[in-house]
């Protein structure tokens, strides 16, 4: 009997970690098109810690530059503006 219940656990065991490995290499598979999809697109140009669980952000996107602070899962934008190219552009027309 003790033998019986040893082998299914082992079977189970072996059946658990074979999903997982499968799980985790397509896990590896796939999360390189996520992490580059925004390749380019946004830059965290600045990052200082302002509290014990808050931060401020400066980040650049696409034509756009802000200021974010960030708390735990709470984000607020404090400021935004465009590039000094556009607005420069935006003045000579």
């Amino acid at each position: 009997m003790e033998s019986n219940a040893l082998l299914n656990i082992s079977i189970a065991l072996v059946v658990v970690v074979a999903l997982m490995f499968i799980f985790f290499l397509l896990l590896k598979k796939y999360s390189d098109n996520f992490s580059h999809s925004n390749q380019g697109k946004i830059k965290i140009v600045a990052q200082q810690r302002a509290a014990f669980k808050t931060q401020l952000l400066l980040i650049e996107a696409e034509n756009r530059t802000s200021l974010l602070a960030i708390s735990g899962d709470h984000v607020v934008p404090v400021w935004t503006t465009l590039d000094s190219n556009e607005e420069s552009a935006d003045v000579l027309r």
